[in-house]
C-alpha cells in the first residue's frame, strides 16, 4: 500500500457499493466517497446504489458513473456490474443477501464491513471514514457530507424560495414526512403555530412547498441556508440532505440514537427519551417498536417522539436562526 500522499497505481477503477436503501444512508457515505477519490485521484469511481438517491451523484466531480439499482434486485445487480466491468477495488456498506461475499470471491481488493461491532456512540459517518483511514483507502481528515449542486441548480433553488418566501427573511423549512411512523414526531402543528405567531415564515414540505425532484429540494435547501434558514425534521433522508445541501437543521431523534446518528454541527440534534429501556442503538432494526411504530411504553405512538417537547424544539430552532452555515 503506498503512502497516504502518493495515489495508489494499482486501482484504475473503484465500485463504491452502497444498498441499504435509504437516502440517509448515501449522504452518511458522502465523506468517505470523497476521500477516496482524493486518495485514487486517477482512478474512475463507480457508485452502485438505489434511486431516487442516485440522482444525488449524478453531476458529482469525484464521482464517474452513477448506477441506480431496482429494490429487490440488489445482489444480481451487484453481480452483474462486478462482471460489467471488473474494479480493481471495491468498498460497501452492504453485508444481506450474499452480497459482501460475492464481492470478496469475484474483486482481489475489497472492504465490505464498514461496521465492525460499532459503539453506540460513534457517528456512523465517522465510523466510516475511521475504518477506511485505517485501511489506508481515503485521504484527509473528515469532512461533512457535502452535495455537490451546480451553479444553474443554486439559481434555480434562490429562484423558488423568493417565489415562496419573498425578501429576505430566514426561513424554516419542516419536513413532516419521517418515512416511518415510528420516527413521526406528533407535535408538528404547534411548532408551526408558535413560529407563524412569531412572524417566522414557515414551509411545510406536502403543503407549502410543490413536489421537487430529490435535487431540486437540495437546491432549494441549499437557498434556505442561505438566508440563514433552519430545516426541521425527524432522522430521515431529506433532513440529512438539507445538512449536506449547506443548511443548518435541527434534527428530531427518538428511535435512533443522535449520538449516533446525529448531524454534524452547527447542526442541532434532540434526543427524545434518552432513557428508553428498548432502544438498541446499534441493532435499531431489531427494536421492538421499530416496523411498526407499536411503543411499550405509550399506546398513542413512539413515547420517545412525544417526548420532544415543543417549546424545546422551538427553542432550538429559534437559537439556529440567522446563523452561519
Amino acid at each position: 500500500m503506498p503512502p497516504d500522499d502518493v495515489a495508489d497505481p494499482l486501482v484504475a477503477d473503484l465500485l463504491v457499493v452502497d444498498l441499504l436503501g435509504g437516502i440517509g444512508d448515501l449522504v452518511m457515505l458522502l465523506p468517505s466517497l470523497r476521500g477516496l477519490a482524493r486518495r485514487h485521484p486517477g482512478a474512475a469511481v463507480r457508485v452502485l446504489t438505489h434511486a431516487p438517491g442516485a440522482t444525488l451523484l449524478d453531476p458529482d466531480p469525484d464521482v464517474a458513473e452513477v448506477r441506480a439499482v431496482r429494490k429487490g434486485g440488489e445482489r444480481a445487480a451487484v453481480v452483474a456490474e462486478l462482471e460489467r466491468r471488473p474494479p480493481d477495488l471495491v468498498v460497501s456498506t452492504t453485508r444481506y443477501d450474499g452480497i459482501a461475499e460475492e464481492i470478496e470471491r469475484r474483486v482481489p481488493r475489497s472492504v465490505t464491513d464498514l461496521w465492525r461491532r460499532p459503539p453506540p456512540d460513534e457517528p456512523v459517518a465517522h465510523r466510516y471514514h475511521r475504518i477506511l483511514a485505517a485501511e489506508g483507502l481515503v485521504r484527509g481528515r473528515y469532512a461533512p457530507p457535502r452535495i455537490h449542486l451546480t451553479a444553474e441548480e443554486r439559481s434555480a433553488g434562490r429562484r423558488r424560495l423568493a417565489e415562496l418566501v419573498p425578501g429576505s427573511a430566514a426561513p424554516v423549512v419542516l419536513v413532516p414526512d419521517a418515512g416511518m411512523a415510528v420516527k413521526r414526531w406528533p407535535h408538528q402543528d404547534r411548532l408551526v403555530a408558535e413560529l407563524t405567531r412569531r412572524a417566522v415564515p414557515v414551509l411545510v414540505l406536502g403543503r407549502d412547498v410543490p413536489p421537487l425532484d430529490l435535487r431540486e429540494l437540495a437546491a432549494l435547501f441549499a437557498a434556505a441556508g442561505g438566508r440563514g434558514g433552519v430545516v426541521v425534521g425527524a432522522d430521515t433522508g431529506p433532513v440529512r440532505v438539507a445538512a449536506a445541501a449547506g443548511a443548518r437543521t435541527v434534527g428530531l431523534f427518538g428511535p435512533t440514537v443522535a449520538a449516533r446518528y446525529g448531524l454534524d454541527p452547527p447542526s442541532v440534534d434532540l434526543q427524545g427519551l434518552p432513557g428508553c429501556p428498548h432502544r438498541r442503538p446499534t441493532a435499531i432494526t431489531e427494536q421492538v417498536c421499530w416496523w411498526d411504530a407499536a411503543c411499550p411504553l405509550a399506546a398513542d405512538g413512539p413515547a420517545c417522539m412525544a417526548d420532544l417537547a415543543p417549546d424545546a424544539v422551538l427553542d432550538a430552532v429559534l437559537d439556529a436562526l440567522g446563523g452561519p452555515t
